[in-house]
């Protein structure tokens, strides 16, 4: 049990290290293999093959995968007072991870830019880490005329595709150059500040109808 764990451990690393070369598109069975130095047939046997190992790479590193019985948790502990922080928190560390997490961001590219059943599949499992943990979060938003859905759904979004742009195209992004500290926080505090424009709309307008 030890040797295949083992095993399983260098091959998934070596997964990493080529999508941090080549992206998805130079995975393939015979170069990661190589990498890991073990026999091809092991990935078949472990996994599958080709696309279970990755699957299993990419559950191991994706930001609602890695962390969500830690998020759970902390949502758990969070009374709906806390709540706005805590949401304020769930994307801060997002961007954090995204930033340095070079591979995620190839992840990411790949999955909207290569038609595949298993990134879909992958992504249907990030949402629904992602609903659980917002359906426990968006209590103070019923009856109210804000749909934090849809405003994490920009933030989220704008999260991938400034790291993307910043990472692929360099330059700036609204006058914002992220890849300084400076940007970075500007990024960090607008985060704050939209969610906390969505809770103090949210606190007026809870007594009415949703529009």
């Amino acid at each position: 049990m030890k040797n295949r764990e083992e095993t399983e451990r260098k091959l998934k690393e070596a997964v990493g290290e080529l999508i941090k070369l080549k992206g998805f598109t130079g995975l393939k069975i015979s170069k990661i293999a190589r990498l890991a130095d073990v026999d091809r047939k092991l990935v078949y046997r472990y996994f599958g093959g080709l696309e279970g190992l990755i699957e299993a790479y990419i559950l191991e590193n994706d930001y609602w995968m890695l962390f969500s019985d830690i998020l759970k948790e902390i949502i758990q502990e969070s009374g709906p007072g806390k709540h706005q922080a805590t949401i304020v928190a769930i994307l801060q560390n997002q961007f954090r991870f995204f930033y340095s997490g070079h591979v995620m961001q190839r992840l990411i590219l790949f999955e909207i830019s290569q038609p595949n059943d298993m990134m879909r599949s992958i992504h249907k499992a990030r949402e629904a880490h992602g609903q659980v943990m917002f359906e426990r979060l968006s209590t103070q938003f019923v009856g109210s005329n804000v749909d934090i859905r849809a405003i994490t759904a920009l933030l989220i979004g704008g999260i991938y595709y400034a790291i993307l742009h910043a990472r692929f195209n360099g330059g700036m992004i609204s006058d914002i150059d992220i890849k300084t500290e400076a940007g970075q926080q500007s990024i960090l505090n607008a985060l704050d500040q939209i969610i906390g424009w969505a809770f103090d709309e949210a606190s007026k307008t809870s007594s009415k109808e949703p529009k």
